[in-house]
């Protein structure tokens, strides 16, 4: 056989088996990898991995330790869906000027993150800006951070890039680490 031919062979052969294992596949607005049926999020991977190398988070502050502030952003939550929200803790406290997201557990309800905005002196929740369930087979922190800037456009970016988002709290598949 001629080179060139056994070249070509093996190029359509090694497509023909990549192809056999390797798509994309569309879901939920978006596009997955899937690689021998098992879905990824290449997007969300690399927006996360970029976001970690170049972080500027000096004006945020993380005030889970400040009590006043944590009191006050806990009390909030506390009050917004009740009776289930009675029993919330504060997980993660950051904050911006006057914006702030606080992740807070449950005993009852799925953990969220939730988005406030103080005005006049009062926490206030950016109703539209709260997350809580699953992102499978979305990777967590890539997706969320998506949601909660559409849903409050104004929130620093700094606040939103600087939150950490815990992958395994709010996916219902471990989140994947690859590549």
């Amino acid at each position: 056989m001629k080179r060139h031919v056994a070249a070509t062979l093996l190029g359509v052969l090694g497509f023909l088996i990549i192809d056999s294992h390797f798509d994309w596949v569309g879901h939920d607005n978006g596009t997955l990898l899937e690689v021998n049926g098992q879905q990824f999020d290449p997007k969300g991977w690399m927006a996360e991995h970029w976001r970690q190398l170049h972080p500027n988070c000096r004006p945020v502050h993380n005030d889970i330790a400040t009590p006043a502030t944590a009191t006050a952003v806990l009390h909030t939550i506390q009050q917004h869906s009740l009776p289930d929200s009675l029993e919330a803790t504060l997980l993660e406290l950051h904050t911006q000027a006057d914006w702030a997201i606080a992740e807070v557990a449950f005993k009852t309800l799925n953990p969220s993150i939730v988005v406030l905005r103080q005005t006049h002196g009062d926490w206030k929740i950016q109703e539209n800006a709260v997350w809580s369930g699953s992102t499978a087979p979305w990777l967590a922190a890539d997706f969320v951070r998506r949601y909660l800037r559409q849903q409050a456009p104004d929130l620093p970016q700094a606040l939103l890039h600087c939150v950490p988002i815990e992958g395994k709290r709010y996916a219902s598949i471990a989140s994947r680490t690859w590549l």
